[in-house]
């Protein structure tokens, strides 16, 4: 698989080819790190790094060099993260968000009601899963909340890089 590297501006630059990449997602964490040969040092901060067709990548948050320079790692976090540094508000004067309809419609929805338009869609297609008023948590975290939306209706929050955007999916 091809670890692809782009710009802020989401252009490819090229492709890593040696590489050593720890992802971690879940309920505790949503970030990664990617270690390269100090030779090979292309990012920085606000790049993405992905691998086309899977839920693997993210935004570039941080660099670091390794004391003796042979290495530098690029630290950030995952789709999930850059999902959950978003909060989930209920509408003015309201205490819960209530949502409802098709799952990939509602996801749809969240992304932009999240902010997230840009790098986030969701399936066009309908689901086949029908969320019937769901009550989120009062300022919860984005991923964690689609995806607590998801497991209550018996589905899952499928991620995928694919097209020049992170694809949501509920399945």
């Amino acid at each position: 698989m091809d670890l692809i590297y782009m710009n802020s501006d989401m252009v490819d630059i090229g492709v890593l080819q040696d590489f050593e990449m720890d992802l971690a997602f879940g309920a505790n964490e949503n970030d990664f790190e990617c270690q390269v040969p100090s030779s090979t040092h292309c990012c920085e901060a606000g790049f993405y790094l992905y691998i086309e067709g899977t839920e693997y990548g993210g935004m570039v948050g941080a660099k670091k060099t390794t004391s003796d320079a042979d290495s530098v790692t690029f630290m950030g976090r995952t789709w999930h993260g850059i999902m959950n540094s978003k909060i989930i508000e209920p509408d003015a004067g309201e205490n819960y968000l209530i949502v409802s309809g098709d799952a990939n419609v509602v996801l749809s929805a969240m992304i932009a009601r999240l902010g997230l338009s840009e790098l986030f869609v969701a399936d066009e297609n309908n689901s086949g899963i029908n969320i019937p008023g769901y009550q989120f948590h009062r300022y919860c975290k984005g991923y964690d909340g689609l995806r607590d939306m998801l497991a209550d209706n018996g589905a899952k929050l499928r991620i995928a890089w694919n097209d020049r955007v992170v694809r949501l999916s509920a399945e």
